[in-house]
């Protein structure tokens, strides 16, 4: 799931469609029970949360309780959270994997939103494949594809496997370090309206982190982070944090203190 999460998003949004569109010409929409809650997901230009439940599959537990929340354009939002506060659930409903519970949530079309997980998706084939991904074919200059190495602090990788066409198992032979590096230079080649990053930098040390997030900074890519680390405060502008027990509070970054 998490190797497959952007594609199983668009196959999501699809079936989301088409079971609208059914419902429509069957008269089925809106018979539907009430009791059983379901997000709902419009696509729009902001990345918004308005009074959003998270609830678990058979609604044994709510993960979060009327979320509302919009991140504007150039305007990035960074999420802390405890563990088993309902993190995995809330990205998953954004990306529009997830619907039990209730709410609705605005998101921009499926090419205007990107994902980062903590572990990448690496695939055997081309070094060049993987910097383009998921739109493999697509022709970029190979000098272009060099400086988004350089950007991502891998200078030397192409060099070090025998050019950009060489074909390897990525996943065995590249550090989760670097895996994470390659993944920061896809989304500086596509520079998506909206980045979603899942503890992306966790494997970085902190000079790395603050590079790549100071190259993203330079597009006009707006960031959602997911992270606990003091340094990338900076990229954001406002802090959600999830509590436990379904509570959140959202704070300015600015000023903003761990733990607090």
């Amino acid at each position: 799931i998490i190797e497959n999460f952007e594609g199983l998003s668009r196959f999501a949004a699809g079936i989301d469609r088409l079971d609208t569109f059914y419902g429509l010409l069957t008269g089925t929409a809106a018979s539907r029970s009430p009791e059983r809650g379901r997000i709902v997901s419009i696509e729009d230009s902001r990345l918004a949360l308005e009074r959003v439940t998270l609830q678990t599959p058979r609604s044994e537990r709510i993960l979060v309780r009327e979320l509302s929340i919009t991140v504007q354009p150039g305007e990035g939002l960074m999420i802390v959270v405890a563990s088993g506060t309902g993190k995995s659930s809330l990205l998953r409903a954004i990306g529009g994997l997830w619907y039990a519970g209730s709410g609705t949530i605005l998101r921009p079309p499926e090419g205007d939103l990107l994902f980062l997980p903590q572990q990448p998706y690496m695939f055997a084939g081309t070094l060049r494949s993987q910097l383009l991904y998921p739109d493999v074919d697509r022709h970029v200059p190979d000098r272009r594809l060099q400086e988004l190495l350089e950007q991502v602090n891998l200078p030397e990788l192409a060099r070090r496997f025998g050019g950009l066409d060489a074909e390897m198992d990525w996943e065995k032979v590249l550090s989760i370090g670097e895996q994470q590096r390659l993944a920061f230079a896809r989304v500086l080649h596509i520079q998506p309206r909206f980045a979603i990053l899942d503890e992306a930098t966790s494997a970085l040390d902190a000079a790395n982190e603050s590079h790549l997030y100071r190259q993203l900074a330079r597009t006009s890519t707006t960031l959602v982070s997911v992270g606990h680390r003091p340094a990338i405060l900076q990229y954001h502008r406002q802090v959600l944090e999830l509590t436990g027990d379904g509570q959140w509070r959202v704070h300015s970054a600015e000023g903003y203190r761990f733990g607090q």
